[in-house]
């Protein structure tokens, strides 16, 4: 969107509000799928579940990783063809009703999961292609000893082909350097398998965790040197199917958040402008929270009677000391009904702030598109009734 759109937003829209525009997510992606290919893409819906349904035509799979999260693909009719189950917890249930709607593909955590998915396929007549999750050193995946250990007994799970393995690390790395060390291992390991137990690899899902910039319009050629590095990691063809799954680094450049000022003043020296949201739906910044400046937008809705900007500290609406979303933010002329659009905000927020706390209501969602301006996916909700005794 440009500074028009954001500023008529601004004047017009509701807040608190997320805004996705699907038209710079679709740009995202075909620049991602140019740069990578011929690997092809898995888009973590943890991410944003409300974007999973325009990936249709750009990603290869869905990684699925509760069983909210599938009953979302479920309610949205996604492909089940492209759905990865994951997850460190998949419970009976869960995994049976997966398979009987006719997914495929799953990761397997540990060897209690794998088992369940032998069972549960076995009991539905099923063949499945599960991939083994290598740990990392913390509590997703498997040790390289239970990894060979499912390796050599596979042929006793007839319900179950075992396609590769999938090795994620982390998220917002920016030094190539780390991530190149991770391709490294997990390639050294699908060698010493096939040398060592007589195991071909078909399939790779490698999450490479790229970092996305959030607090400086500098840093936002960061991820584009970024892929580019990446990218030649991968510039010698596999003899397996290599998939990147991403979530953060496709969704995070196409959102952002509205919130109006709603009141001000000042306390001893700090000048406080109070807002209508909050870290509850803005928590992107993760430990960086009000101690760096994020790239956003101030739209006064007033004719300005100063030029001079003034330091003020941006508390949201919850009754806690820790609500702070910026310091120190230089503002000119700034009063109650002014808007303050957050960039970036695609991914994680719109789902990760702590949204129950006060039972404040939950954000409008919109989509955006140039041609056919803003659709509402969600109205806002309370959330009082889920803090109330039924």
């Amino acid at each position: 969107m440009d500074k028009r759109t954001l500023e008529r937003l601004a004047a017009t829209g509701e807040t608190p509000a997320f805004v996705f525009d699907v038209d710079l997510l679709k740009e995202r992606i075909a620049w991602v799928r140019e740069k990578i290919s011929p690997a092809k893409l898995c888009y973590a819906i943890k991410a944003n579940p409300f974007l999973s349904g325009e990936m249709e035509e750009g990603v290869a799979r869905y990684e699925v990783c509760s069983p909210g999260e599938f009953h979302i693909c479920v309610k949205n009719h996604l492909a089940m063809e492209k759905v990865v189950l994951s997850g460190v917890h998949k419970g009976y249930e869960d995994v049976r009703y997966a398979m009987e709607q006719g997914v495929k593909h799953y990761t397997a955590e540990s060897k209690r999961q794998f088992e369940l998915l032998g069972r549960c396929a076995q009991e539905l007549n099923q063949t499945v292609e599960v991939l083994l999750r290598v740990t990392s050193g913390n509590q997703f995946g498997m040790s390289e000893a239970d990894v060979v250990e499912l390796i050599r007994r596979r042929q006793d799970s007839p319900g179950i082909k075992i396609a590769g393995l999938q090795y994620f690390t982390g998220t917002q790395k920016k030094v190539i350097k780390k991530i190149a060390g991770e391709v490294a291992y997990i390639e050294d390991l699908i060698k010493r398998l096939r040398e060592e137990e007589g195991f071909v690899t078909e399939e790779l899902e490698f999450g490479p965790g790229l970092g996305v910039p959030y607090f400086t319009k500098d840093d936002r050629e960061e991820d584009k040197q970024l892929l580019e590095e990446f990218s030649k990691l991968f510039q010698e063809e596999r003899p397996y199917q290599v998939i990147f799954e991403m979530g953060r680094f496709l969704t995070a450049s196409c959102g952002y958040y509205l919130t109006r000022v709603v009141d001000q003043k000042k306390n001893d020296a700090v000048n406080v402008c109070i807002v209508d949201g909050g870290i509850h739906h803005v928590n992107y910044y993760g430990q960086n929270m009000a101690m760096k400046t994020p790239i956003l937008s101030y739209f006064p809705q007033h004719p300005l009677e100063s030029e001079e900007a003034e330091e003020w500290t941006v508390y949201g609406s919850l009754c806690t000391v820790a609500d702070i979303l910026l310091k120190k933010l230089p503002l000119v002329d700034v009063r109650v009904g002014d808007c303050l659009i957050f960039h970036n905000i695609g991914a994680y927020s719109v789902t990760e702030g702590i949204s129950l706390f006060l039972s404040r209501n939950l954000p409008k969602i919109y989509r955006y598109q140039e041609k056919e301006g803003l659709t509402l996916l969600r109205d806002g909700l309370a959330t009082w009734p889920m803090n109330t005794r039924n």
